[in-house]
Parts: structure tokens; C-alpha cells; sequence
């Protein structure tokens, strides 16, 4: 049973039989506190607060996501995370602004700042331009510079062992020897070679070009400071001419260090 009551012209239903004083039905509108609803079909409300609701299921529950948000909502993996973007480059996990281990990235046009430490043996480049960098050790396959190459300290320039070769003159003075090396040492043969007399070998190396410069010097054997070297050179070879400057003949096998320079005319 329902009992009608009317206040200031508004009607009130109070409603026993929900089993609670303080449902009523107020001008056509339900109204009540703490009531359960078990499995109902609300409808599409025209308003509401949801603060203290529990349960909602993301993937069905919410409209309007874009494809894969849902799935990173629930698992906010680094995978889920990239398929949910639509403008992501690249694979792996999510990156971080402080110490990140990135794996096999391609920088386009990177600017680095100042580079505490790291290692860069594979990288290659035909216009980097590094302003006074520290290199340290530095090993490759060229170098081309428009200025000057300095060496400050007690630091070398030449060629690096293992680059060079050995070869010993057979028969007499003027055999051709064969070492296909950018510098080396030539042993000649112990013929006799006479007072105030020139004698000319080839040596056949294929890193030589025309128009080389064969530097040399007397290091080992014979009489040091008997000798004059020279050398002319074509493209695979060099004829390099041994003179024994001395008042007397000189039958002495000679250590001939020499080293190939490249040189242009203009």
C-alpha cells in the first residue's frame, strides 16, 4: 500500500512496499538512498556521477579510444604502448630522458652536444666535421685533410709494423729484386762494386706509382757512409741506383731501408 501526501502543491508517494522509509516517488520521479539494483538496463542516463564506481571494464566500458589504448590501459607494456600510437618509429622498449640503453638506433642529423664517452669504430661519414676533437688512438683506411697535420711531443710518423717487407738481392748488383711493399729493406748482393761506379737494380713493386719519391738509407752491412742511393720510379716499379763513391772497390752485400712516398705535381 501507498500513501499520497501532498506538499506545497507537490505530490509525494511514499513507497513501503520498497522496503525503505526513505523511497519515495516525487512528482513522478523516483527517488531514494542505499538502494541495490541487481542486473538492471539503465538506459542511456542523461547524467550521473560515477565517483565511487568499481568494475568497469576498459576494453567495453569506454567509448571513443583509439585502436590498441585499451589493451595498453590494462597491460601498459612498451609493446602495447607502440601499437596504441599511430606516429611511433622504431621497435623495442619505451625511452627514458636519463642513462637509456638504446639498441641500433638511426639518428638523422643529430645533435650531440658535448659526448662524454663512447665508441663510434663502425661508423662512416663523408662529410663529418669534428672542431678540434681529442681521438686518441685512431685506426681506419684514410685520411684526407685541407690543413696542416701536426704532431706535438714525442709522437711518430710513418708506417706501422707489419706494413713492410724484406727481400735479398740475388746473382750480383744489378738483379731485379721483387717486394710489392710500401716500405721495406733491399739486401743487395755482395758483388764487387768498383771505385767511383754507379751500378742500377729494379725493384718491381706494385704499390709504387709514377712520379713517387723512394726515400732511403744505408742501415745494415758494408761500409757506412761509402754509398750513394737514388731512385727514379714508373707506375709498378722503381730503378734504384747504388754508387761507391770510395777510392777503392767495395765488395759488400748492403742493407738498403727505403720508404714510398705519393707525390703530385700540382
Amino acid at each position: 500500500m501507498t500513501t499520497t501526501t501532498f506538499v506545497d502543491g507537490v505530490t509525494v508517494i511514499e513507497a513501503p512496499w520498497l522496503n525503505d522509509a526513505n523511497s519515495v516517488i516525487y512528482n513522478g520521479i523516483f527517488q531514494t538512498n542505499n538502494v541495490q539494483l541487481v542486473t538492471p538496463t539503465l538506459g542511456t542516463p542523461a547524467s550521473g556521477t560515477l565517483t565511487n564506481c568499481t568494475g568497469l571494464p576498459v576494453a567495453s566500458g569506454i567509448a571513443g579510444l583509439g585502436t590498441g589504448v585499451a589493451t595498453f590501459l590494462t597491460t601498459p607494456s612498451s609493446a602495447n604502448l607502440r601499437a596504441a600510437l599511430t606516429d611511433e618509429t622504431g621497435t623495442g622498449s619505451a625511452v627514458f630522458a636519463t642513462s637509456p640503453t638504446i639498441t641500433t638506433p638511426t639518428l638523422t642529423a643529430p645533435i650531440l652536444g658535448t659526448v662524454a664517452s663512447g665508441v663510434i669504430s663502425a661508423c662512416t661519414s663523408t662529410s663529418m666535421v669534428m672542431v678540434t676533437p681529442v681521438l686518441g688512438a685512431a685506426t681506419g683506411t684514410s685520411l684526407s685533410t685541407t690543413g696542416n697535420q701536426t704532431i706535438s711531443g714525442t709522437g711518430k710518423q710513418g708506417y706501422q709494423t707489419g706494413s713492410g717487407g724484406v727481400v735479398t738481392q740475388l746473382t750480383n748488383k744489378a738483379t731485379t729484386v721483387i717486394l710489392n711493399k710500401t716500405n721495406g729493406q733491399i739486401t743487395t748482393n755482395n758483388a764487387n762494386l768498383l771505385a767511383a761506379t754507379t751500378v742500377a737494380f729494379t725493384l718491381t713493386n706494385s704499390t709504387i706509382e709514377a712520379g713517387d719519391i723512394i726515400v732511403m738509407n744505408h742501415i745494415t752491412g758494408g761500409t757506412i757512409g761509402s754509398y750513394l742511393f737514388q731512385a727514379s720510379t714508373l707506375a709498378g716499379s722503381a730503378t734504384i741506383y747504388v754508387t761507391n763513391w770510395t777510392a777503392g772497390a767495395l765488395a759488400e752485400a748492403v742493407g738498403i731501408r727505403f720508404a714510398v712516398i705519393k707525390v703530385v705535381d700540382a
